[in-house]
């Protein structure tokens, strides 16, 4: 066919090129279709593995922004602090609090204080090395012996079960301001004094009540509560043995 020219052969050799050619070109369409398909999956994966090392980034410099913090407030109070870390929630339903991981912890140091740089997070309730239940404030059954900062006026702060904290014992004839800082009493085993607990919210008095209705905002947000502060009160002690 390719070496005659009868018109008729010309017409097939020139009807077969030109199919050929179509065909070769769709094909062609396919292959860059596909390949431009392949190209694409491997760049939308190269992204997707791009954005989340600069997401662990990220996270790894809010963390050692946040270590530096906690380290550098340790380091400012007179007491030892044991650091965990918030590992999850308390397996036992009869306390409202977090399952902690921590070195160095063991069974005197259940009933101590926890805290992180914001304030008063609660105190261990349960110890099994190196692991710990954290009562929260917002346990129905804590109870915590506060001091009101700008009046000195000392109450306690329990959890209402439904708007927050509630300072309780304060009388009607003393003033209470909405800003007003409570913090530890000191006057317990448990609790050292100074450590922030909230900020008073909401005041209410009744006349047939011989005691206000006072709301505090905790300080700490239990929510986003990642390491916390174990308070070891043993190394309050001085050295001369005191």
């Amino acid at each position: 066919m390719t070496a005659s020219d009868k018109a008729i052969v010309e017409g097939i050799r020139s009807f077969s090129l030109h199919s050929i050619g179509t065909a070769e070109r769709t094909l062609s369409t396919f292959r860059d279709y596909f390949n431009l398909y392949e190209k694409n999956r491997q760049l939308r994966a190269q992204n997707t593995r791009l954005a989340f090392e600069n997401f662990q980034l990220q996270e790894a410099l809010l963390e050692n922004l946040r270590l530096k913090r906690l380290l550098k407030f340790q380091q400012q109070l007179n007491y030892k602090l044991i650091p965990a870390k918030v590992i999850g929630y308390s397996p036992h339903e009869i306390v409202t609090g977090f399952q902690l991981i921590a070195n160095n912890i063991s069974q005197r140091h259940k009933g101590a204080a926890v805290m992180t740089v914001e304030g008063l997070v609660g105190r261990i309730v349960k110890v099994s090395p190196p692991y710990a239940i954290c009562q929260l404030l917002t346990d129905p059954s804590s109870k915590v012996s506060v001091r009101i900062q700008r009046n000195r006026e000392v109450g306690i702060v329990a959890w209402d079960g439904a708007k927050g904290l509630l300072l309780k014992y304060i009388p009607n004839t003393i003033e209470i301001k909405t800003g007003d800082i409570v913090f530890t009493s000191g006057l317990s085993q448990i609790y050292p004094p100074n450590i922030k607990v909230g900020v008073v919210t909401i005041i209410k008095k009744d006349p047939s009540n011989l005691f206000q209705t006072i709301y505090v905002k905790p300080s700490v947000n239990f929510s986003a509560l990642e390491e916390v502060f174990i308070v070891d009160r043993e190394s309050e002690v001085d050295k001369s043995g005191n």
